[in-house]
C-alpha cells in the first residue's frame, strides 16, 4: 500500500493526522474522547513516513492505545497489535509469499520490493513464519 493512499484511508475513517515536531518519537496516535489523531514528525518522508504512519493507524484501527500512566497496562501488547495491522496492510500475506516464491530471500530485498524499512521487514517476516 502507497503512502497516500494511508492517508486516504485515515480520512476515510475520520482520523485527523497532522505534522509537527516530533524528533524524539517520530510519530504518535491518541484517542481523545473517541477522536482519532495521528502525529508524524515533520523530519518523516519516504519509507519512514509510509511506516510510522501505518503503525500508527494501526493503533488506531485496532484500538491499542495504552495509558501511560497505569502500572497495569502492557504497552508491548498494543504495539505488537498496531504492528501486525500495519504489516498486513504494507505486507499482505499473499504479497509476501509470492515475493518469497520469486527470489527475494533476504531482508534488503524484500524492503526494497515493499518499500518498507528493513527493520519493518524483519517485523514482517518473524510475523509470518510464526
Amino acid at each position: 500500500m502507497e503512502t497516500t493512499k494511508l492517508y486516504a484511508l485515515a480520512e476515510n475513517r475520520g482520523i485527523t493526522v497532522d505534522r509537527c515536531a516530533l524528533p524524539r518519537n517520530k510519530s504518535i496516535s491518541v484517542n481523545l474522547n473517541d477522536q482519532l489523531f495521528v502525529a508524524l514528525d515533520l523530519a518523516l518522508t519516504g519509507i519512514d513516513e509510509k511506516v510510522c504512519l501505518a503503525h500508527e493507524l494501526g493503533h488506531c484501527e485496532s484500538g491499542s492505545f495504552y495509558n501511560i500512566y497505569s502500572p497495569f497496562d502492557i504497552r508491548e501488547k498494543h504495539e505488537r497489535r498496531a504492528n501486525i495491522w500495519a504489516i498486513k496492510k504494507l505486507i499482505p500475506r499473499y504479497r509476501f509469499e509470492k515475493a518469497i516464491r520469486n527470489g527475494y530471500d533476504n531482508i534488503y530485498d524484500l524492503a526494497e520490493y515493499f518499500s518498507v524499512s528493513c527493520d519493518f521487514m524483519q517485523k514482517a517476516v518473524e510475523y509470518y513464519n510464526n
